[in-house]
C-alpha cells in the first residue's frame, strides 16, 4: 500500500444482499478501529468495501458507534465507498488496477452515488 492508494476490502459478505437480506442486515465482517489507523498512516485516501459500512458490526466496543467512519472521514478526511460488487475482480485475483470513481455534486451533501469503475 502506497501514500494516495484507494483500498478495496471484499469479505465475500455482499454476496447476500437480496438474497439473505436479514443475515446481510444483522452485521458484517469488515476492520477495525486498528487496522484504520494503520491504513491512515500508509496515508491512502479512500477505502471501498462490499458491506454497507466498511468496518465491522456490531464493533468490539459497543459504546462507539462507528469508529471507523469516524476516524476515516471526520478525523482524517479519507473517503468511504460502501456496497461494491467486488466479486468478478476478486474471482480474476486482480489486486491492481485504476480505479475511477465519479460521485454527483450534490451540495451540502454528506454523500453521493456515483459508479465505481476498476481499469485493468
Amino acid at each position: 500500500i502506497s501514500e494516495g492508494d484507494v483500498v478495496l476490502i471484499r469479505t465475500g459478505h455482499g454476496q447476500l444482499w437480496m438474497k439473505d437480506n436479514e443475515a446481510y442486515d444483522a452485521g458484517q465482517p469488515g476492520i477495525g478501529l486498528d487496522a484504520a489507523k494503520w491504513l491512515t498512516e500508509q496515508k491512502i485516501v479512500m477505502t471501498g468495501s462490499d458491506t454497507w459500512a466498511n468496518e465491522v458490526v456490531p464493533n468490539e466496543d459497543p459504546d462507539l458507534p462507528y469508529p471507523v467512519h469516524v476516524w476515516f472521514l471526520v478525523r482524517n478526511g479519507i473517503y468511504n465507498i460502501e456496497n461494491l460488487d467486488l466479486e468478478e475482480i476478486a474471482h480474476d485475483k486482480v489486486y491492481e488496477f485504476a480505479f475511477i470513481f465519479t460521485p454527483l455534486k450534490l451540495k451540502g451533501a454528506t454523500g453521493s452515488p456515483g459508479n465505481p469503475i476498476a481499469v485493468r
